[in-house]
């Protein structure tokens, strides 16, 4: 029963993703974790690691109760969600099978990758086909990397030799959530994209070329003019993508039009501003409930202009204004303390291939979720759950299965300390 119901709940909460229904995602995984199991307990406690993520939003709500209590509670609420999503994925690994969760996660991708075609299609006809963009720029903020994270699972199992499809099947899938990716035309899910077919060929390089090729990826773009990075391209898309990096950057604002063809930049620069601003007790602990001041009126909707701001596009800047540098260390210490765990076992060889393929998994949740919350806060993004899901049921089935694979090897390690005794 167990295996149908919650494969089922797990399509429902990602589909709910896709339009934005936080109730109906949240209710979801909360179901998931409040229902009652064998081994209940043993499955919550796993999540304790991704707990010390609240440690700097209670410190933060401490160091900022006399803000608005409405403010303090949302931004609480941010902080919580990816514990929440991450907590869920952990308790799933206990109530569906391997096979059926990442299938899961395929049918998802397919299923959304129809739904964004079709609504693409009904918005500005089959000239959605040929220019995504538009559509999506049309259609408005809808979306989930439903067809990303299927795309990695698809590619990863047939990395390790996993099967869960015929080649005719695979082929099929393979190449609808791949359209899926080009349809949706953003610039987050093709980075999304991009940290999973990294992992595809990462394993085979040498480990001496992994850190200096990041470092030099870093300096080209924090050394590179970002006015370099402009484009006459007839393609939207390829203008938004290469517009991405000088809307981000945070340089001039003499004018009314800088701030707004550079908002993102901008309202990072007044995050920053303000952060420096503070005292001691602001720089370490921040504080929830805190407006960033723009010093001017922007519009940011339709009909809405605002000074003062309670979120942020740039999630890392969000973490270190309400919590200061002890939130923005607690997310590099976990996240990269789980990269550097699973990335011995992702590239070993010899190991085993669903261990290896769990911990590629984490790996590329980890990295997509770090990029992309510079971009669009996803790490307190429903939009993102699917993701931090995944990371959770990816975390729980890897140590699981390490843990397993060192208690039959016990055996053999005792006959041969035995015989040597003798």
């Amino acid at each position: 029963m167990a295996q149908r119901v919650y494969p089922l709940l797990l399509l429902v909460l990602i589909l709910a993703s896709y339009f934005h229904m936080q109730a109906i995602v949240l209710a979801i995984a909360l179901f998931i974790i409040a229902m009652p199991m064998q081994w209940h307990f043993t499955a919550i406690k796993m999540a304790r690691l991704f707990a010390v993520l609240l440690l700097p939003s209670v410190l933060g709500l401490i160091a900022g109760y006399k803000n608005d209590n409405y403010l303090i509670i949302k931004d609480f609420y941010y902080f919580l969600m990816p514990v929440l999503f991450i907590a869920s994925g952990i308790v799933l690994a206990c109530r569906i099978t391997i096979e059926s969760f990442l299938k899961t996660l395929v049918v998802a991708g397919t299923v959304v990758t129809g739904l964004v075609t079709a609504i693409s299609v009904s918005y500005v006809g089959f000239g959605a086909l040929t220019d995504p963009y538009s559509a999506h720029y049309a259609i408005g903020i809808v979306g989930t990397p439903g067809p990303p994270i299927a795309f990695a699972c698809l590619l990863l199992t047939y990395k390790f030799n996993i099967r869960l499809y015929k080649p005719m099947m695979f082929n099929a899938l393979v190449a609808i959530n791949a359209f899926g990716i080009y349809m949706f035309a953003s610039r987050t899910y093709l980075i999304i994209t991009l940290c999973f077919l990294f992992l595809l060929v990462a394993d085979k390089m040498k480990k001496v070329w992994i850190l200096p090729i990041i470092f030099i990826i870093a300096s080209i773009f924090i050394v590179l003019p970002f006015n370099l990075l402009q484009s006459d391209s007839s393609n939207p898309f390829v203008n938004k993508i290469l517009h991405s990096f000088s809307e981000m950057s945070i340089g001039e604002y003499n004018t009314e039009q800088d701030i707004n063809t550079k908002y993102r930049g901008y309202e990072s620069f007044m995050a920053l501003k303000g952060y420096a601003e503070g005292d001691v007790k602001d720089w370490i602990f921040g504080g929830l409930g805190k407006l960033i001041d723009l010093k001017t009126f922007v519009r940011l909707g339709e009909d809405s202009d605002f000074q003062f701001i309670p979120v942020l596009h740039n999630g890392w800047l969000y973490i270190l204004v309400k919590t200061g540098i002890t939130g923005v260390m607690a997310y590099i210490i976990v996240f990269f303390t789980l990269i550097a765990i699973n990335w011995k076992k992702y590239a070993d060889a010899r190991g085993k291939p669903v261990i290896r393929l769990f911990a590629a998994l984490t790996v590329g949740c980890i990295l997509s979720l770090l990029l992309t919350n510079y971009i669009v806060t996803a790490f307190f993004n429903v939009e993102m759950s699917i993701i931090m899901i995944t990371l959770g049921y990816s975390y729980l089935n890897f140590h699981s299965l390490l843990f397993k694979l060192k208690e039959m090897e016990k055996p053999i390690e005792i006959k041969v300390t035995g015989f040597q005794a003798s």
